[in-house]
């Protein structure tokens, strides 16, 4: 679960104040827990990788649950205080294998070692509510850095942590701490504070900043980087079975894989070629899982009536999902999946590019957006009522190149940005509607494999086909719902340019 506090520096003079007698606060009591005395041995890669992701790796002493590694995570880009924290039985001598994969993406081939040793004081107390519910943990840490024995240096920070009470009844107690000497302080783990300016510096992988001035290969750059860090930030959500970190991660390596197509003329391609070659391995896996993901969710949300005549088809799915899960943790650990980490961090820092790459990205990525708006202007209008599932995929394939296109060229054309965006939100209506056309045709394929194998089943067989009907008539629905995205996308594509 995500994991919410708030931050502040003190200084050697601040006093507490009386919080329960502050105007303005929910805080009616104030209960001391008690003190603990903690240390903690902070490991990271020579270069800090952790650190500057925002990833914190620690062994500590002290706690009130006993010795144990602790793993903070952070949030996604745009919320990085919604971190989620950790924790992993094991001694002080080895990290747990289960913690080191899930900071593979951060940490790559770099070698994990202690890198901090922090001490720290900390005084904790309970704020509670007038009837009794608990609001917050207030901790005061005194930290003292080590280098050995010795103390090189020393900080104070309070952290007020919600039990329970929102933003909004948190901020008079931050107000009273700041009135009280207390300054805002970023949400900076103690261990980058302890380690120093390159534990603060900028992450491996970092999106430029859109300018339409800059060369055409910066744009190419800032394409490779997002997709770079969609996949590195949900790779550890995906190895602890979320459904929506595999589903982001597939996300990632199609975008990328999109993004160098679009791309295609600014980048050379026997090294864009690997990279896509290595993309779409993962990327089948990453599928693989998805789609039974997707079959699950859709049997049990809508067709309760149906659940327990279809637990063969159920218990079919999960198995094959398992194994598909199976076959991608594999994956993950592999020395091919960290080569192309490293590779795809290479190539968001310095792509391999053409010297078309080197003209203003105002005077080139238009072009490229032409040349895939066209190409799926085709494809559109390439479906008819009664065109075969494969004339439909297609077209769902290029409304989602040219939505990935557009997302990536639109920064970098500033007088169109507006259309770019419109042109992008029609593509995505195009993409969802024959998205789930296509989730339906390949339900009903598995709904008739499964048949296959449990025929004589009557109960079975005839749910079955109840559900396949209703598969059916959904994608006859979705065919009659795709005329008017359709168009609406053909409008954007006109006035964007071109017949």
């Amino acid at each position: 679960m995500a994991d919410r506090d708030l931050k502040l520096a003190i200084g050697d003079t601040f006093v507490m104040p009386p919080l329960s007698e502050a105007e303005g606060t929910p805080v009616a009591t104030v209960t001391d827990l008690p003190e603990l005395e903690l240390g903690s041995i902070y490991h990271d890669t020579v270069d800090l990788r952790l650190a500057r992701s925002g990833v914190t790796l620690r062994y500590r002493i002290g706690d009130e649950g006993g010795p144990c590694w602790s793993l903070k995570l952070p949030g996604p880009v745009n919320e990085p205080e919604d971190h989620r924290e950790l924790s992993f039985p094991g001694g002080p001598a080895e990290i747990p294998q289960a913690a080191r994969d899930l900071v593979s993406a951060w940490a790559r081939r770099g070698h994990l070692a202690p890198a901090a040793a922090l001490s720290t004081r900390r005084c904790r107390w309970l704020l509670a509510a007038a009837d009794g519910a608990e609001l917050a943990e207030l901790v005061q840490d005194d930290v003292s850095v080590l280098d050995g024995d010795r103390v090189i240096g020393r900080f104070r920070e309070l952290e007020l942590e919600s039990r329970g009470a929102d933003r909004d009844q948190l901020q008079p107690i931050m107000l009273t701490l700041q009135r009280a000497g207390a300054t805002h302080s970023e949400p900076v783990p103690k261990s980058v504070r302890a380690l120093g300016p390159r534990a603060a510096a900028a992450p491996d992988v970092v999106e430029p900043a859109p300018d339409p001035d800059a060369p055409a290969g910066h744009a190419v750059r800032y394409a490779l980087a997002n997709g770079t860090r969609r996949l590195m930030e949900h790779d550890a959500p995906t190895r602890m079975g979320e459904v929506e970190g595999v589903h982001q991660m597939r996300v990632a390596t199609r975008r990328l894989r999109g993004d160098i197509v679009t791309f295609e003329p600014l980048i050379d391609e026997p090294w864009a070629d690997g990279i896509v070659q290595e993309l779409r391995w993962l990327g089948d896996l990453l599928g693989a899982v998805r789609d039974r993901d997707v079959e699950l969710a859709s049997l049990a949300s809508e067709d309760v009536d149906l659940e327990r005549e279809l637990s063969q088809l159920q218990t079919a799915n999960a198995a094959s999902r398992d194994e598909a899960r199976e076959d991608l943790m594999y994956a993950l650990v592999s020395s091919r999946y960290l080569d192309l980490l490293e590779r795809l961090v290479q190539a968001a820092r310095e792509p391999l590019l053409t010297p078309a790459a080197a003209e203003a990205a105002s005077e080139v990525v238009p072009d490229l957006l032409a040349k895939t708006a066209n190409r799926t202007r085709g494809r559109l209008k390439d479906v008819q009522p009664d065109s075969p599932d494969r004339t439909y995929h297609q077209a769902r394939i290029g409304a989602k190149n040219l939505r990935y296109a557009a997302e990536a060229i639109g920064p970098f054309v500033a007088q169109h940005a507006g259309r770019i965006g419109k042109l992008a939100v029609a593509a995505t209506a195009v993409q969802d509607v024959l998205g789930a056309h296509q989730d339906a045709l390949v339900m009903q394929r598995r709904v008739r494999a499964t048949m296959d194998v449990h025929h004589k089943d009557a109960a079975f067989a005839f749910a079955a086909g109840r559900y396949s009907e209703r598969l059916e008539v959904r994608r006859r629905e979705l065919r009659e719902a795709y005329p008017e995205v359709r168009d609406t996308l053909l409008k954007q594509l006109k006035r964007l340019g071109g017949s």
